[in-house]
């Protein structure tokens, strides 16, 4: 499934077509499942005990890690959420392969972050932080 294809298909939960901002490929599958937990966890409970629909409103890399951004849902959403920004803590942001985060400067302070596998860090001249 490509980047216009999630957003056809799920087009009823993300606020436009511009939500995804600076993700590579190797996350579509934590979004896609975050989406789609997110979809099937809202069919079941709307209308219900207040519950607001979800609206995403941002879903963009941030410093090696997925930042999500919602309004409505509750606390379930919300964890959903949270469980797919610990899976991008652990997962390649360019194959989707298990990575660990990495700075591209050895003074990772001034350097900007990814969550990389090995072969894509070398590859990118990245340095191991964790």
């Amino acid at each position: 499934m490509d980047w216009d294809q999630i957003n056809e298909k799920y087009s009823d939960i993300l606020l436009d077509d511009q939500v995804f901002l600076g993700i590579d490929d190797g996350w579509e599958q934590i979004i896609t499942e975050l989406l789609g937990a997110v979809t099937i966890y809202q069919d079941v409970n709307i209308g219900h005990d207040e519950y607001q629909p979800v609206t995403f409103t941002s879903i963009r890399c941030n410093d090696g890690w997925l930042d999500i951004e919602f309004e409505g849902g509750d606390d379930v959403v919300a964890e959903i959420a949270n469980f797919s920004r610990i899976l991008s803590f652990k997962t390649c942001e360019i194959c989707g392969t298990i990575g660990k985060l990495y700075c591209a400067d050895k003074w990772m302070h001034w350097s900007a972050k990814r969550t990389l596998c090995t072969s894509h860090a070398v590859k990118l001249f990245y340095y191991r932080i964790t």
